[in-house]
C-alpha cells in the first residue's frame, strides 16, 4: 500500500506527527512495532509550550482535565530550599505544567487521530527501507509474518532511542554518551507536603525527585550516580532509604504501585534527515528526565515538520522549505542535551564545598527576578526560538522565529495575518487573516506558532520564498 507519508512508531511524537498531516489531508499511514500501546507511565509532565499546541489540536482542555497542574516548584539542598519556582504568573494560558501520564497524552493524540480516519497499524515492523530520487520503498513486517513491500513519497521515524530508521540511515549519534541511571516508582507518600507541588531533594549526591500523579499517587525518581546503580528489582526497602535521606523527617511511602529501572544516554544525531527521510523525538535525541523535557520536544519536533512536510505534498511549497526542520530543531536539541546535563551534574553534586555554596549561596541567587524569569520560561519551553539559530531566547522584545504569545488569535492549522487595517486580502487557502485592533502594523505567524514577518515587506518575500508567490496583502 502507497502513501504520501509514512510514520514509522506510534509514540507522543508519532501521533502527533500523524494528527498534523492528516488534518492537512496528507495520505498518511502510521505503524508501530508493539502490538499495543504501553502501559507503563514512562514520561509524565506535559509542559505549557506543548499545551498550547494541544490547544490547535483541540485536546488541551481533555488533557487539563485528567491530569494535575502544578505551579510550584521546591528543590532542597541538604534540607535547606535553595530554588523555588511559581508559574502563576507565566506568560501562558497554561501558566502550570501538567502532570499527565504518556499513555494518557497517546490516547488523547490516538482519539483524535482516529477522527481523522487514521488508525495506527499493530504490530506492523520496519524491515529495511530503500530511498529513490521521488519515493521510499520500504518493507514491513506483520504480526502474521508476512512481508509487505510498499512506496511512500516520505519517511518519519519516530521510533525511539533505538530507532530502526536511524540505523537504516546510518546516521550515528554524535558526542560523547553521558549516562544516567534512575529507579521510579509510583508511590502513595505519608507526609504532610502538599500533592500539587513538585518536591525535589538533594542531599550529598543523593538525588531524589516527586512528581505529583493524577489519583493523588506520587512519581517517586531516584537517580545514581554512574557505577552506583542497584542490581534487581526495584525494593521498597531501596526506596524508603531513598526518601530517608532526601525527603522532611518521618516521610514514609505507604504503597507501591509500579518500580522499575531505566537508563539514559542523553545523545543527539548528527543530522535530522537525509533525503526524503526525517527523525525526530527520541530517535533524533534523548534527554534526561530531569526537567520533563523529553517527550515535549519531540511532540514539539512533529509540530514543526509536520505543517511543512503537508505544504509540501499538498504542492503548496517547494521541498526546500523541509531543510529549515534541521536547522530549527537541532539547535533545540542541543541546547536541551546540554542544559540538562547541567542540571543532572548540579543535582549528583557531593564534593562537600559544592554542596555547601549550593545550600548557602544559591538561596540568595535564584529569587532574582531576572533568574526567576530565565528559569521559568526554560523549565516550560516558552524559550523556545528560531530567531538566530541558538535554539532559544529570553530577549523581551519579539523577532522573528520567536513563539507568538497570544495563542488565542491564531487559527488552528493555517498562518495567521494579524493586521490593523480596514481591509486585506491574501491566500485563503494557506492564510487565515484576522483583525486586531491597536496592532503595530502585520504580523504573519506559521502554523506552528513561530513569527514568520513583522511587516508587510518581509511577508511578501517570505512568502515568495516559500510558495513562489509574492502578493501577499
Amino acid at each position: 500500500m502507497n502513501s504520501d507519508a509514512l510514520v514509522v512508531g506510534a509514540g507522543p511524537t508519532g501521533l502527533t506527527m500523524a494528527v498534523e498531516l492528516a488534518r492537512r489531508g496528507v495520505d498518511v499511514r502510521v505503524i508501530d512495532a508493539a502490538p499495543a500501546p504501553t502501559a507503563e507511565t514512562r514520561a509524565l509532565g506535559v509542559q505549557p509550550r506543548t499545551l498550547e499546541l494541544f490547544e490547535r489540536l483541540g485536546i488541551a482542555d481533555a488533557a487539563a482535565a485528567e491530569g494535575v497542574g502544578v505551579t510550584d516548584f521546591k528543590v532542597f539542598s541538604e534540607g535547606k530550599q535553595f530554588l523555588h519556582l511559581d508559574l502563576r504568573g507565566l506568560d501562558s494560558p497554561y501558566p502550570y505544567l501538567l502532570m499527565l501520564q504518556q499513555p494518557r497524552v497517546e490516547a488523547l493524540l490516538k482519539a483524535s487521530l482516529e477522527s481523522l480516519g487514521v488508525t495506527v497499524e499493530r504490530p506492523v515492523e520496519l524491515v529495511t527501507l530503500r530511498q529513490e530520487s521521488d519515493a521510499v520503498e520500504v518493507q514491513l513486517r506483520h504480526g502474521d509474518g508476512s512481508v509487505e513491500h510498499a512506496w511512500t513519497s516520505w519517511l518519519i521515524g519516530c521510533d525511539g532511542a533505538h530507532s530502526t530508521v536511524r540505523h537504516q540511515l546510518g546516521v550515528p549519534f554524535v558526542g560523547a554518551a553521558f549516562e544516567e541511571n534512575f529507579a521510579v516508582a509510583d508511590v502513595e507518600m505519608d507526609w504532610s507536603l502538599p500533592h500539587n507541588v513538585f518536591h525535589a531533594f538533594l542531599n550529598r549526591g543523593t538525588f531524589v525527585a516527586y512528581f505529583p500523579m493524577p489519583g493523588g499517587l506520587h512519581r517517586l525518581t531516584i537517580a545514581y550516580r554512574p557505577g552506583q546503580t542497584p542490581t534487581g528489582d526495584v525494593t521498597y526497602d531501596e526506596l524508603q532509604v531513598a526518601v530517608d535521606r532526601a525527603a522532611p523527617p518521618g516521610a514514609r511511602i505507604a504503597k507501591v504501585h509500579y518500580a522499575g529501572r531505566f537508563q539514559i544516554h542523553q545523545r543527539k544525531v548528527a543530522r535530522h534527515s537525509v533525503g526524503r527521510v526525517f527523525l525526530a523525538g527520541d530517535a533524533a535525541h534523548v534527554h534526561s528526565v530531569v526537567g520533563g523535557q523529553g517527550m515535549n520536544t519531540g511532540i514539539q519536533d512533529a509540530f514543526n515538520l509536520g505543517w511543512k512536510l503537508a505544504a509540501v505534498v499538498n504542492g503548496h511549497a517547494d521541498p526546500r522549505l523541509l531543510d529549515s526542520y534541521a536547522g530549527e530543531r537541532a539547535p533545540v536539541a542541543h541546547r536541551l542535551v546540554k542544559g540538562t546535563r547541567r542540571a543532572t551534574r548540579m543535582t549528583l553534586l557531593r564534593n562537600p564545598i559544592a554542596t555547601v555554596a549550593r545550600r548557602h549561596i544559591a538561596p540568595h541567587i535564584t529569587p532574582r527576578p531576572g533568574i526567576q524569569r530565565v528559569l521559568r520560561r526554560a523549565l516550560t519551553q516558552l524559550d523556545v526560538s528560531y530567531r538566530d539559530g541558538t535554539g532559544g531566547t529570553n530577549d523581551d522584545r519579539l523577532a522573528v522565529g520567536d513563539r507568538f504569545p497570544d495563542t488565542g488569535l491564531l487559527h488552528p492549522t493555517k498562518y495567521t495575518l494579524l493586521v490593523n487595517r480596514a481591509e486585506a486580502s491574501c491566500h485563503p487557502d494557506l492564510v487565515d487573516v484576522r483583525h486586531v485592533e491597536n496592532g503595530t502594523g502585520l504580523t504573519l505567524v506559521r502554523p506552528d506558532g513561530y513569527i514568520a514577518a513583522l511587516d508587510s515587506d518581509a511577508a511578501a518575500v517570505y512568502f515568495e520564498t516559500t510558495f513562489g508567490q509574492r502578493k501577499l496583502v
